[in-house]
């Protein structure tokens, strides 16, 4: 198996290019491949030409992409898996690894007549200043993730894993202390980039549509649910069609069933909730969830969501 590394960071004097040096170790120690593309060291053009923009705005097959883009695409229908690693600027990745995506994600490759192939797993190993609890609670992590896994990443890898290494700011001294156990963490990752753990079911970062329901539901195949795990807790978001804005909370049982509570406001002002029994089901190489909901005014239903 192989790992398309792309590694972004202006400084050989950091953290994060240890990070990457280790990962690659566990890499080569678990007996698979890589192959890295230092976009610093290869001074990697990411400002797109209005040629590029144009071909893009009007998705366009014409002109040919440029060779640099397709060196990177081609290193992408190579590999198994792909690895971002980066340090957080201002709650994103640098803007050299965003111009990447900006030229790499190209029409006819990441999307339209796709050829970009699907990849096992996409892995996000980043360093932040902030402390993880801080990340949390203002939203920032959460914000991150949806960039990077429901935008870019979406649809074309099969599993993603978001790691950060917090906390690591000069000033910080926890930067000094967490070193040794930071890139050991590192090192594991990338020994088991490709392992298959016994149960690694998770809902973190996953997206669901409705594909049926009853007729006394509200949500739709206009609804989009986007789901978080923590441990045994669930919670999503959801929004689209006949909903403004809505939330469930619960938790998964050892079979993987979901039991959560609902609330939501639609489009004529009215706030409903319920409780819901929600039980997974692989069909066709995709997750569904089988749900028994409830309005909190009595009235039964049943549904069924599947992952987008």
């Amino acid at each position: 198996m192989k790992a398309f590394i792309v590694y972004c960071h202006p400084s050989e004097d950091s953290l994060t290019r240890n990070i990457r040096d280790e990962f690659i170790k566990g890499i080569v120690d678990s007996g698979n491949d890589y192959v890295l593309s230092d976009l610093y060291k290869m001074g990697f053009k990411t400002d797109m030409t209005e040629e590029e923009y144009l071909r893009e705005a009007y998705y366009r097959d014409m002109p040919d992409v440029a060779d640099d883009v397709i060196a990177e695409q081609e290193k992408i229908n190579s590999s198994d898996a792909i690895v971002f690693i980066y340090p957080v600027f201002w709650t994103e990745a640098p803007a050299k690894l965003v111009g990447w995506f900006d030229r790499v994600w190209s029409y006819g490759f990441a999307y339209g007549n796709k050829t970009m192939k699907t990849l096992e797993k996409g892995m996000i190993l980043c360093s932040a200043g902030n402390s993880l609890d801080r990340l949390e609670q203002f939203g920032l992590i959460g914000s991150m993730k949806k960039v990077m896994f429901g935008d870019r990443l979406i649809n074309r890898v099969k599993q993603t894993e978001f790691v950060v290494f917090d906390s690591t700011s000069r000033e910080n001294k926890l930067r000094t202390k967490l070193w040794d156990a930071n890139l050991k963490k590192a090192y594991d990752k990338g020994k088991n980039l490709f392992a298959t753990t016994q149960d690694s079911f998770s809902l973190e970062d996953r997206f669901f549509t409705v594909v049926d329901n009853s007729a006394t539901g509200e949500v739709s195949d206009k609804t989009i649910f986007s789901y978080h795990q923590k441990g045994n807790v669930i919670w999503a978001e959801y929004s689209g069609g006949s909903i403004v804005k809505g939330f469930l909370l619960g938790t998964m049982d050892d079979n993987h069933t979901l039991h959560f509570d609902y609330r939501h406001i639609n489009k004529s002002g009215d706030s409903k909730s319920g409780s819901c029994v929600s039980s997974p089901k692989m069909e066709n190489g995709k997750l569904r969830f089988y749900e028994k909901w409830k309005w909190t005014g009595g009235v039964e239903g049943m549904s069924v969501i599947e992952e987008v």
